[in-house]
């Protein structure tokens, strides 16, 4: 079992997991994350773009998906 911001998405795992599967990964990575694995702005920023690639970019699991990414940025 992985502790919890261990486990980083791939890119292909951003581009085609479910959202509802995929945004514990994201949020675990990106507030949970230890210090060495925190996430840049710069890879946030490349997992917002894959999730407006995606299919279903449109949909609301995807689009809450690229507003924590936004809010991550903000920080």
């Amino acid at each position: 079992m992985l502790r919890s911001g261990m486990d980083i998405p791939a890119c292909s795992e951003i581009a085609s997991m479910p959202a509802d599967a995929l945004f514990p990964f994201l949020i675990d990575w990106m507030w949970e994350s230890p210090s060495e694995l925190i996430p840049s702005n710069e890879q946030i920023a490349q997992v917002r773009a894959l999730l407006l690639q995606r299919h279903d970019a449109d949909q609301s699991e995807v689009q809450r998906l690229v507003d924590e990414c936004d809010a991550y940025l903000k920080e």
